[in-house]
């Protein structure tokens, strides 16, 4: 029997639901944009090209963006007035790019395949004015396009491609009317748009293999109501004061609210999807800077935050010619966030002789809730209540929105000595670092657990009195899962820069670039392996 067209219609609705669905709304409830308000200034390697081309070197080398102050290490804007002597203003255009293959045995000999490519394009600006009444006032942002490609299927690719602008202003000085020699405020706000998108494309077929990073041929999504078009505005405010101890201690602390405006869809000719989430952090930070005699400094400093929000989905896809749209909205499901940071350093200088460490700690969990089972606007209620639409038939779905908890601990730590060289021409320095991460969640369990190690050596030396010159190199062990088999890698990076300091000119330039390679270290036939190049840029002018 030849089906009516009804009949036709009907099965392109039940597939439709019972296909996508479920995926949809789990992809709603992972989506999740970074943090990165939390971390605008904290990272010495991005604000650093000097470090990049030292070997990444962090523990032990004084760098203008890498000291123990309120500002550089805890990127608490209460410090901004003492970061530096002058009103400054930097551009730090920085790029990378990433790629992983592996060897595939054909009829005709051996091809490589590629398993992941990447790109960064971005440029930060950092520009602070400061007076002669101890105020400081500026901003701090970034301009970044991020494009990401990995296998879907065995002929398709999921690209991904994000654009950032973001932007803090901050204004600092002295506590009026208190203790404004010792006290010192600070105000800010957080400005920021991400826009994420997801393609599916074909993988290119090429003589040596397959590519991933061109441009194959467009598909539809393989799943209609999962959003693959995402867009979060972020704005916010904060203050922070700052106290200092006489010589011994600097304390501060600061608080800031940070909302995030979450939009996703997916719209064909036939369909639309939508999930919308207005999203807040409470975001509060503790630090504490102290002296021990000329020698020795150390600085501790804890973020801690929280966030709960309410998800919410939209859908409407056409029933066929005559049909009644099929639609509804309602609740999809409640999201509870809670984490904290904690970084800690020390060092101990005497004489051309510096000893430093650390420790970074991190802690983060999200909870999910679906609907009571009495909301009628509950995602899982309509898909329970299905069959009782037009052409809906009696197809059983089950619930796509599911109570889940997930948790990640993370830490590193290590340590490292460094050494002037005769003559003040120059500084060798080298370091060790560990760190681990600890997924777990209630639906999967634990894993995967990350570990990694490295040491790393860098070497900065005077060439003329405006040009120096740094080399660096990185010997990295990781294990991607520890609860696994073959996930043991190694890498070793090379990296160089060079910075131009001419005399008695307002502005300098600092070059760093990083090249690793990567090789598996479990004996697999097909050898995977993969590079990454980085290579960062900073002028800088002193008014």
């Amino acid at each position: 029997m030849t089906p009516s067209g009804g009949a036709r219609s009907s099965a392109l609705l039940n597939s439709a639901l019972a296909l996508v669905f479920a995926a949809g709304a789990a992809a709603a409830q992972g989506y999740d944009p970074a943090l990165r308000s939390l971390d605008l200034a904290h990272d010495p390697l991005a604000r650093s090209p000097r470090l990049v081309g030292m070997g990444r070197l962090t523990w032990v080398v004084d760098d203008p963006h890498n000291r123990l102050a309120l500002w550089d290490f805890a990127g608490n804007p209460t410090g901004l007035y003492d970061a530096d002597t002058s009103s400054t203003f930097d551009l730090r255009p920085a790029t990378a790019s990433r790629s992983d293959v592996a060897d595939r045995a054909t009829s005709t000999g051996k091809v490589e395949d590629q398993l992941r490519a990447g790109r960064d394009v971005g440029i930060g600006y950092e520009t602070w004015r400061r007076t002669s009444q101890a105020n400081a006032y500026g901003a701090i942002g970034e301009f970044l396009v991020r494009r990401s490609d990995q296998p879907f299927s065995d002929a398709s690719e999921l690209r991904n491609e994000l654009s950032l602008p973001r932007m803090v202003a901050a204004v600092s000085g002295g506590m009026p009317f208190v203790l404004s020699n010792r006290m010192r405020y600070a105000l800010r706000v957080h400005l920021g748009s991400e826009k994420s998108n997801d393609d599916y494309r074909q993988i290119v077929n090429g003589p040596f293999g397959q590519l991933l990073d061109r441009d194959g041929t467009l598909m539809d999504p393989p799943e209609l109501f999962k959003p693959d078009r995402y867009h979060t505005s972020i704005f916010g405010g904060g203050l922070a004061a700052s106290y200092q101890v006489g010589r011994l201690a600097t304390a501060a602390i600061g608080y800031d609210h940070v909302g995030h405006s979450i939009s996703a869809d997916n719209t064909g000719q036939r369909y639309r999807s939508e999930v919308t989430e207005p999203r807040g952090y409470d975001i509060g930070q503790a630090t504490v800077l102290g002296r021990v005699g000329d020698h020795f400094e150390w600085g501790v400093v804890g973020n801690g935050w929280t966030s709960s929000s309410q998800q919410n989905w939209r859908f409407t896809i056409s029933a066929g010619v005559g049909g009644t749209p099929f639609q509804g909205r309602g609740k999809l499901l409640e999201r509870k966030e809670e984490g904290s940071n904690l970084r800690a350093r020390a060092r101990w200088v005497i004489g051309p002789l510096e000893i430093g460490g650390g420790l970074n700690t991190g802690y983060r969990k999200i909870t999910t809730t679906p609907p009571a089972l009495d909301d009628l606007t509950s995602f899982n209620h309509f898909l329970d209540v299905l069959y009782d639409y037009v052409n809906a038939d009696t197809i059983a779905i089950p619930d796509s929105v599911v109570a889940n908890e997930s948790q990640e601990r993370r830490w590193e730590g290590g340590g490292g000595v460094s050494v002037r060289l005769p003559g003040d021409r120059g500084v060798l320095g080298v370091e060790y670092h560990r760190a681990e991460n600890l997924f777990e969640q209630v639906r999967s369990g634990s894993g995967p657990k990350q570990v990694a190690s490295d040491v790393r050596g860098g070497l900065e030396f005077v060439c003329s009195p405006v040009l120096r010159g740094r080399l660096g190199y990185i010997y990295r062990w990781e294990d991607r899962d520890e609860f696994t088999r073959a996930n043991e890698y190694v890498g070793h990076t090379l990296t160089g820069g060079f910075g131009l300091r001419p005399a008695k000119a307002s502005w300098t330039v600092e070059s760093g670039y990083a090249i690793e390679w990567l090789q598996a270290d479990f004996g697999d036939p097909a050898t995977p392996r993969g590079s990454d190049q980085r290579l960062a840029l900073q002028i800088r002018w002193a008014f």
